[in-house]
């Protein structure tokens, strides 16, 4: 074993821990020889700041805003399972009552009520008290006013329950006291709830945080001597949580983000003598103040040892005589209490007074910077930084406030868009952790992006310090941004991708450009640091079209084919969108007109196995969602007038050989269909084929919108015929055109030819009112002309396209009759297999009011954008003829037996003929 020699200074072994600081009651002991005078390079604990930046506000939070609706939303739910589930909760509530009414009777010394009252009158008093004495004036008149609001909205809810409520929703919420039958809504606890939420969060005072912790005691309480149901407890906290969300979003709540001397000292403890701190984000009503702080630099301020005894100071310039030294194995006596040294600073006494001799407009002048990423969206505050030896820093603020609300715009673009949206957490610090792991990635790729300096978390923010860009400019901001500009762009993106990392916000306030002509990328908080193809593929896109709108398509192309191989160029054609671009980049793009299509169609040609249609990356639009929301809310209505008993004795009296006529009718309409193709068609089409191609189209229709599915199966097979694309679009809308037309003219022929719309009853007055009235706002609407350059930039492709090709037929009577003749046939055979579906169960309508029942209801059942119409087809119809005066169950097996033998059955030997036709190359 090999011996370890004695330490050189064994009191100074011994007087320090193995991290050097001082052990608990023993001094150290400096050699005479190692005594150095002190060090007075190092930085001094006061300070003096400037700051610059706009006064501390009360905050609508969107945290708030969110609860809000959550809170609706739980109160709906608890309603519905109150109605609809309340043998449940009646269950759960008695097996809670059951299992702790016998402890509570042995345990629980006084009545629980006088428990309870005791609490109800002990937390508002506690509370309003508590901001009294804070001086919190607008926390304690908002913990009045929605207390207010929560006993009055509980008060109005109860009495309107008792008044008007259903039944069932009555006796879910119904408890029995002392022989007396009550709806179990406690306007005292929405009351409760309404005062704590209106006071502040639960984080923000232990006072708000035991009262809520009492005010559940009392609830469970109450709950457990059956004064009140468990769905009716619930319900009267989410009745008094509702008045005091929205009092405190109208109304705001104090700012505890960091601001003034907060913000100041976190800089310093980021390690940043700040001398300058200078606000370039939008801050209205900026103003100076002087801030005045003595903390250190570095996380050192709450780094603090404390010993159980006061550590001895020996006198170096007297030391004991050796002989007096004590033995190695007794303690050393410790000396009279004196103030040890320590790195900790004295109590802070900081302090901000206003600097009203600062010239505001030459300061922000001076700090003005594109590096900052000035107006970029949902950017969080931005600093501009000047430490003691005059080095420039920025600073970038993160905000939880702002966080949640990025939080939750990336949730509905997660919902909305496939794939495109950045992963962002609800929480700041791990946002900022994001932000600077994406910093240091990129530092490492070799991409240029400000260094990070250091981080700092103050109250409710995170700062994050970076190294200022000297000079830089905006790319958007440059007179002209030549060739090199652009190939170091496309090359600073290459290097990121090399390494892995994606951008996502590209866009011209994220490329800046030094004095030295070098292109820096900036803002990498949305970024990824192991990035998928698709993410990729979006910088690319969003890089291309941000150069096509500074430069031109070609330029902006050309640039790309410097970087990029011909399979990456190719891959950019279909994600150029608007959906995939950031909004300065929209922006850009709307003022030069159709950039987007002229980037796809030069691809094309440049890379000519491009795909030039866009991928299909929004899993909804709006309007998908409003339309849907209306229909379930007729499927609801209309489900629930069936009639079971009537819809089982219409399909069980149903007749074979009209459903077996409604599916030859069916077949036909495939004629029908492909002699208009064929009259159309700028070359020779067989009948046959033309027919099989559109069955084979309904397969597509299970994943298409209605009518979109067999568009798309001719077009494709008219390019296999070596018909042009632009004709070949051009002779689809024409056939859907006559289409449209073809439907509108039967329907005037009918009422016409009838002398009357229907059998159906006319409208009331007020339905032709609001019909007139819509009628009349449309022909209003028509006059300004900026409605009118709307309207022709909508039809204008559809007239360009379809104008020369029916030109073409009307020179031609022949296949105009043709085209008119299949049109007819198809509409016709539709017709006549609805009316063959409703003949089946025995009922009849005239021919006039079939027809108009089924073209009104099947045009109005394709406006929902659903695969193939399944389900709003299938409810208007119904409603058609429910209207019609044929009953509701006999009116859903109608519609349900059409779209079976339209839709379901042909699915089987579509797929087949599709098959078909793509081993022959027709497809």
């Amino acid at each position: 074993m090999t011996d370890v020699p004695p330490p050189e200074n064994p009191e100074r072994a011994q007087a320090t821990s193995p991290v050097g600081i001082p052990r608990i009651g023993v001094a150290p002991v400096a050699d005479k020889s190692e005594q150095t005078t002190p060090d007075t390079t190092a930085p001094a604990l006061h300070s003096k700041t400037l700051l610059v930046d706009a006064p501390e506000r009360r905050l609508r939070r969107a945290e708030d805003l969110l609860d809000l609706v959550l809170v609706a939303l739980g109160l709906v739910f608890m309603i519905i399972l109150a109605a609809y589930a309340h043998a449940t909760t009646t269950g759960v509530t008695q097996d809670v009552q059951n299992a702790l009414a016998v402890i509570l009777r042995r345990v629980l010394v006084f009545p629980l009520q006088a428990i309870e009252g005791l609490i109800t009158f002990t937390v508002p008093v506690a509370v309003i008290m508590h901001n009294l004495l804070r001086r919190s004036w607008h926390a304690a008149g908002q913990a009045l006013l929605a207390g207010t609001g929560g006993f009055v909205l509980a008060w109005l809810s109860l009495h309107a329950l008792d008044a008007w409520g259903p039944a069932v929703l009555a006796s879910g919420l119904t408890v029995t006291a002392s022989g007396t039958a009550r709806i179990g809504i406690s306007t005292v606890f929405a009351t409760l709830a309404g005062l704590l939420t209106g006071a502040g969060e639960r984080r923000s005072s232990s006072v708000i945080r035991y009262a809520w912790t009492a005010v559940w005691i009392v609830v469970g309480l109450a709950v457990l001597r059956s004064a009140i149901t468990l769905p009716g407890a619930v319900i009267s906290i989410l009745l008094g949580r509702l008045p005091g969300l929205a009092v405190r979003y109208a109304f705001g709540v104090d700012d505890t983000r960091a601001h003034g001397v907060a913000l100041v000292r976190a800089l310093r403890r980021a390690g940043i003598d700040a001398v300058r701190v200078v606000r370039m984000d939008r801050a209205p009503d900026a103003r100076a103040w002087m801030v005045e702080t003595e903390t250190p630099l570095g996380y050192t301020e709450r780094v603090r040892e404390t010993p159980l005894t006061t550590p001895t100071a020996l006198d170096e310039a007297n030391p004991a005589p050796a002989d007096d030294a004590p033995a190695a194995d007794e303690a050393p006596t410790p000396a009279p209490a004196s103030e040890p040294p320590s790195p900790v600073p004295p109590e802070d006494t900081s302090t901000i007074t206003p600097a009203d001799d600062v010239d505001l407009a030459a300061v922000l002048d001076e700090a003005s910077s594109a590096a900052l990423t000035e107006g970029r969206l949902s950017a969080h505050r931005l600093y501009a930084v000047w430490d003691a030896a005059g080095v420039r820093r920025d600073v970038t603020v993160l905000d939880a406030d702002r966080q949640v609300a990025g939080f939750l715009t990336t949730l509905w673009d997660r919902v909305r868009v496939k794939g495109l949206s950045p992963e962002r957490d609800l929480s700041v610090r791990s946002a900022a952790e994001h932000a600077a792991l994406m910093t240091l990635e990129a530092g490492r790729a070799g991409v240029r992006t400000p260094a990070l300096v250091g981080m700092a978390e103050a109250d409710e923010s995170v700062l994050l310090v970076t190294d200022h860009i000297s000079g830089a400019r905006a790319l958007a901001d440059l007179e002209e941004v030549d060739d090199d500009v652009l190939a170091d762009l496309w090359d600073q993106i290459s290097r990121a991708h090399m390494a892995g990392l994606a951008h996502r916000e590209i866009d011209s306030a994220t490329v800046v450009v030094d004095d030295a002509g070098a292109v820096w990328l900036l803002g990498w908080e949305s970024g990824e640091t192991i990035s998928s193809e698709l993410s990729r593929r979006v910088d690319l896109a969003q890089l291309l079209a941000l150069t096509a709108s500074l430069t031109d398509v070609d330029r902006a192309i050309a640039a790309a084919s410097g970087s990029l191989s011909t399979q990456q160029l190719a891959s950019i054609a279909p994600m150029l969108q608007r959906v995939v671009l950031p909004a300065a980049t929209r922006e850009a793009m709307g003022r030069r007109g159709k950039v987007l299509q002229e980037l796809r169609d030069a691809l094309v040609d440049l890379t000519p196995t491009a795909h030039a249609e866009p991928a299909k990356l929004n899993r909804f639009s709006p309007r998908t969602v409003i339309m849907a929301i209306v229909g379930l809310v007729a499927l609801w209505t209309l489900l629930a007038r069936m009639n079971i008993e009537q819809i089982t004795d219409a399909v069980t009296g149903a007749n074979v050989w009209w459903i077996l006529g409604a599916l030859v009718f069916s077949l036909a309409t495939y004629v029908g269909a492909g002699l208009a193709l064929v009259a159309f068609s700028p070359v020779k089409l067989p009948l046959w084929k033309s027919t099989e191609v559109h069955l084979a189209s309904s397969v597509v229709s299970l994943v298409a919108p209605a009518g979109v599915g067999g568009a798309a199966i001719n077009l494709r097979f008219l390019a296999r015929k070596g018909v042009p694309t632009a004709v070949g679009v051009a002779t689809v809308a024409l056939v859907q055109v006559v289409q449209f037309v073809v439907t509108v003219v039967l329907l005037i022929i009918v009422a016409a030819t009838t002398g009357q719309s229907t059998s159906l009853t006319l409208p009331s007055g007020w339905v032709l009112v609001i019909a007139v009235s819509l009628v009349a706002i449309v022909a209003i609407a028509l006059f300004i002309p900026k409605v009118r350059t709307w309207l022709w930039e909508k039809i204008e492709p559809t007239y360009r396209q379809v104008w020369p090709r029916l030109v073409w037929v009307m020179s031609n009577p022949g296949r105009l009759a043709l085209g008119v003749g299949g049109t007819l046939l198809l509409s016709l055979s539709y017709i006549l297999s609805f009316g063959a579906s409703l003949w089946a169960f025995g009922h009849t309508l005239s021919f006039s009011t079939l027809a108009i029942t089924y073209l009104a209801a099947n045009t109005v059942g394709s406006v929902v954008p659903s695969p193939g119409g399944i389900g709003p087809v299938e409810l208007a119809l119904t409603a058609g003829l429910v209207t019609a005066g044929v009953p509701s169950g006999v009116a859903l097996s109608t519609a349900i037996v059409y779209r079976l033998v339209t839709f379901w059955i042909p699915i089987p030997v579509g797929w087949l003929s599709l098959q078909r036709l793509q081993r022959h190359g027709d497809l």
